[in-house]
């Protein structure tokens, strides 16, 4: 019977053998095979635009498990983003805002899907605080008292008159000299005034409210006291394109660029946070024109004669926008043209190389939010692309599309002579235009009332909407 017994527990324990051999088999360093489970879901996530947004996960299981992130955008279905670690990482675009992020977790036991985590898109400091810009055409008002050195009257509205519904904005032209005729001396009542003539106007029809454009003028009608900065003021002679000249600072300089920075600041305690200044235009370091890259042959002499170089105002643009950097609640207009740099012999060579970085800037301000929101304008709009604009047009194009449609686009039509005006606003909605200015009545080119006030409330509407006008 003991024989018999021993026979019987040898197989036993063989079988027994057989069992943990068969276990073992299984087990991954030692360990039981076990599918995977989440310790720690991933979060929703909310960074500004242009920011990395991370999204991890936490899990167990043996062997160590596998992962697979997914993306829903806009409640779409769940796509492979090719994330394969545990944590993914995404650089923010306003497309992004609202999407979903999940993550499969596999090993051979088994796969689990994680929650889905949000990531939501934050405006910049400056975005959530920037009054609403312009939609549609704005009446750019006269600029003939800068080119004659004469003040600036009280805007006048009457030119609207019958054209209520075609306008969304009107542009309040003053000059430096206007507001601070001494140093540290202001007289804001022609700015006051101005702006309670629009206050009137949009009283009297507010289904057809207009907001304003403030254009501050230095240049030729800078204050006597800061073309005395550094030096007697530089005179600039007429020259034949019908330009009278007058006299200039020295806006290089560092003592004109900090009073001029200075007066920005008096001027965004007044009207910073007023609801109707939608816009302010950059008008530092401009001399001929209020556009800042436009420079005359007899300016450019002038200034040269006054130890004035091409780097100089290289200088003086890149820090145009800090200029305004005051201006929290307003948008800045910057106007763009391919920069002319100058030779210590006069010749002049484009380079649009520079102009991109200044145009790049200006766009980068909305996302940093350590500038003012910045504003993409051009003032050569006509009803073809020319040679001249097509550089900038394009580069317009490439930052709209770099910064995810988000870049504000502003133009002003050339002196309206010769040109489809109908044409033009589809050329500029093409190229993402928010707004456009057109010149007035009676100031020597063919206004705004060429055309009826049927006409430009249409092309008024196509720029709100942004889709091209019906011409021909």
């Amino acid at each position: 019977m003991i024989r018999w017994a021993a026979i019987v527990t040898i197989p036993v324990l063989l079988l027994a053998g057989v069992g943990i051999l068969a276990t073992d088999a299984g087990a991954v360093g030692g360990k039981e095979p076990s599918p995977p489970s989440i310790t720690r879901q991933p979060q929703d996530a909310s960074v500004r635009f242009g920011k990395s947004a991370h999204f991890d996960v936490k899990a167990s299981g043996t062997p160590t498990p596998t992962y697979r992130w997914r993306v829903s955008i806009d409640g779409g279905p769940y796509a492979d983003t090719g994330t394969s670690a545990s944590a993914l990482h995404v650089t923010a675009t306003t497309a992004d805002d609202g999407s979903l992020y999940d993550v499969i977790v596999s090993n051979p036991s088994g796969s689990v899907t994680s929650q889905p985590a949000s990531l939501t898109i934050e405006p910049s400091p400056k975005t959530t605080k920037v009054k609403p810009l312009i939609d549609g055409l704005v009446d750019k008002g006269s600029q003939q008292p800068y080119d004659s050195s004469e003040p600036f009257p009280v805007t006048d509205t009457g030119a609207l008159s019958g054209y209520a519904a075609a306008f969304s904005g009107i542009v309040v032209n003053e000059t430096w000299a206007q507001l601070e005729p001494a140093e540290g001396t202001w007289d804001l009542a022609p700015l006051d005034q101005s702006l309670a003539a629009v206050s009137s106007y949009n009283a009297l029809d507010p289904a057809h409210p207009l907001l304003v454009k403030l254009r501050i003028w230095g240049g030729f009608t800078a204050p006597q006291w800061a073309k005395e900065l550094d030096g007697t003021p530089i005179v600039v002679g007429a020259d034949a394109s019908g330009d009278s000249g007058g006299t200039l600072g020295r806006f290089w300089s560092t003592d004109y660029d900090q009073q001029w920075t200075r007066f920005q600041g008096e001027l965004a305690k007044q009207y910073d946070s007023d609801p109707l200044v939608s816009e302010v235009a950059v008008t530092s370091c401009n001399t001929a024109t209020g556009e800042p890259f436009v420079m005359t042959g007899t300016v450019i002499a002038a200034l040269s004669a006054a130890g004035w170089t091409s780097t100089d105002q290289q200088q003086c643009l890149q820090g145009a926008l800090g200029d305004y950097a005051s201006w929290h609640h307003t948008a800045v207009d910057f106007t763009f043209n391919t920069f002319g740099d100058v030779s210590s012999t006069g010749v002049r060579s484009p380079d649009m190389a520079f102009t991109a970085g200044v145009m790049s800037a200006c766009a980068e301000s909305e996302t940093t939010g350590s500038l003012p929101e910045c504003i993409l304008d051009n003032h050569g709009l006509t009803d073809t692309v020319t040679a001249q604009q097509s550089a900038v047009y394009a580069e317009i194009d490439s930052l709209w599309q770099q910064f995810d449609h988000a870049v504000p686009v502003d133009f002003q039509t050339d002196s309206p002579n010769g040109f489809d005006l109908c044409e033009a606003v589809g050329i500029g909605i093409a190229h993402h235009a928010q707004s456009i200015e057109v010149w007035p009545p009676g100031v020597g080119f063919a206004g705004f009332d060429e055309y009826t006030p049927t006409q430009l409330a249409a092309w008024n509407d196509a720029l709100i909407q942004g889709s091209p006008p019906q011409c021909g």
